[in-house]
């Protein structure tokens, strides 16, 4: 049993879903909490993501990525390019995030890896720093 604590919050009106987790991070629990964002009335395939990992140990093996990845192209099909900001802050992190990026499959699907709040929201082009600071503010701590 992972004891992975997820949180999310969709911000339709900038297109943008916010992910924040917290614990060890493991694939199943990643993907049950995956399909739980998609069950959000809000929810779209064509979202951008901001998901901060500042606070897990990644626990999931590299081939693990692998299977992420097949999920993934089976279950999420968009119409438009997608951006996946992935925030970071430790070395395990960053090795994890930056093995996602380069593994990544789906031609649709933008990944950078950052350390800063600031430079995420810049390369997602979205101009309400101090929203998504709030944010995940109130999604890390309930």
């Amino acid at each position: 049993m992972s004891d992975l604590r997820s949180r999310y919050k969709i911000l339709k009106e900038h297109n943008l879903i916010i992910e924040c987790h917290s614990g060890n991070l493991d694939l199943d629990s990643y993907i049950n909490f995956v399909i739980k964002t998609t069950h959000d009335p809000l929810f779209s395939h064509n979202m951008n993501y901001l998901i901060d990992l500042r606070n897990v140990v990644v626990t999931a093996p590299t081939d693990d990525i692998e299977k992420y990845n097949y999920f993934t192209e089976t279950n999420f099909k968009s119409e438009r390019k997608r951006k996946v900001a992935i925030l970071t802050d430790s070395p395990n992190q960053m090795i994890f995030s930056t093995l996602f990026k380069i593994l990544n499959t789906q031609k649709l699907k933008e990944i950078e890896v950052f350390s800063t709040v600031e430079m995420t929201t810049r390369w997602l082009n979205n101009n309400n720093k101090e929203e998504i600071i709030d944010v995940l503010g109130v999604l890390m701590n309930p």
